[in-house]
């Protein structure tokens, strides 16, 4: 589907990026490219205008994946995927807040790549087309959905999984973890309320003896996690 599209791997490890670009062109990517550093990278960003860049977080100790994936989401605006291996908890933090559309952990599965660039460019082409109405996009069976956000009442972790229900009553199994919903849903009214739940705000109904009301459904609030949802709803 987005296989003329452009794609940079920004990458320091020269066997880990040429991995990369031959997984990518084996599976009918024709335009990949390859950068080593950050102003490498940037460089290539200006000349060739890629569709999507995926970057490792640990480039260097000046200038960061992270630094790049600030520029890409508030400069340039391009999807990307960080590929991470053992970083620290303070690193990944900051990531967190750069706004990923994935991350890669090192050494993943050629179609865990595969799938997580395919959704990052669906959804940059759904957010493209329509802008009234923010979806969630996610892998249903072989093809992409798209789920309005405002249709989401709440997640339930499952593993490695995640259990989305809907307004209409409906669930689906999504092949994603919780944490990684939320950060895509966190800017959208999401909260986390338990490390195995995250709601939405619009669709509670009642907040009261750290429980969580979605009409007739009642979900635990974790300790961790009361005195921000007792400041949520404190109206």
């Amino acid at each position: 589907m987005f296989k003329n599209c452009i794609v940079l791997i920004v990458e320091d490890e020269l066997l880990i990026a040429e991995h990369i670009l031959r997984t990518l062109k084996l599976a009918g990517y024709a335009n990949v490219n390859t950068a080593h550093t950050v102003d490498e990278a940037l460089v290539n960003i200006e000349l060739l205008k890629p569709h999507i860049v995926l970057t490792d977080i640990m480039l260097g100790t000046t200038k960061t994946g992270v630094d790049l994936g600030q520029l890409l989401y508030n400069i340039y605006k391009i999807p990307f995927i960080y590929i991470t291996s053992h970083s620290s908890s303070e690193m990944l933090t900051k990531a967190k807040h750069t706004h990923p559309n994935a991350y890669l952990v090192k050494p993943f599965k050629k179609e865990d790549l595969l799938i997580a660039i395919e959704l990052a460019l669906f959804s940059a082409e759904i957010q493209t087309k329509t802008t009234s109405e923010k979806s969630l996009v996610i892998k249903d069976g072989h093809a992409m959905a798209q789920i309005p956000i405002d249709d989401i009442t709440y997640l339930e972790a499952e593993g490695n999984y995640t259990l989305l229900y809907t307004s209409n009553g409906k669930k689906k199994l999504v092949r994603t973890v919780i944490t990684e919903l939320y950060q895509q849903l966190a800017t959208d009214g999401f909260l986390k309320i338990h490390r195995s739940y995250v709601v939405n705000k619009k669709a509670v109904t009642t907040y009261k003896a750290a429980q969580i009301y979605i009409n007739d459904i009642i979900l635990p609030v974790g300790r961790t996690f009361k005195e921000k949802i007792d400041e949520e709803f404190k109206n």
